[in-house]
């Protein structure tokens, strides 16, 4: 779960998250419904408040990932996930042909952020 800081109201926010990467402390969030969802909207805004993996809060920060390396990792998912992947996609309303230009057409529209644990 994110928690992040409203870019408007300054209230504290909790956002359950899937990620779809992780590597060590770092956790990979694609949002499903696009660059305008609250949460990162306000992650543009301001950095991260914490990260709650399973019951511990942590202190975290935040990394937009570019086109390129987002649709590598979109390339995994879609690997290790394919059913999760094939539904975001249609939630989505997008598909591609299984070319990495395809994807990075994907995640224009289904930006991703990496959270790193600080503590």
């Amino acid at each position: 779960m994110l928690e992040h800081v409203g870019r408007r109201s300054g209230k504290l926010r909790r956002t359950p998250l899937e990620v779809i990467h992780r590597e060590g402390d770092a956790f990979t969030l694609c949002s499903g419904t696009g660059p305008s969802a609250d949460w990162y909207r306000n992650l543009k805004s301001n950095p991260p408040a914490a990260l709650w993996v399973g019951s511990r809060r942590h202190n975290a920060e935040c990394r937009f990932l570019d086109s390129s390396e987002a649709a590598t990792v979109f390339a995994r998912y879609e690997t290790e996930h394919p059913k999760a992947a094939a539904r975001l996609m249609d939630l989505m309303g997008v598909s591609h042909d299984g070319a990495h230009e395809g994807r990075m057409a994907i995640v224009a529209r289904v930006p991703m952020v990496e959270i790193r644990l600080k503590d």
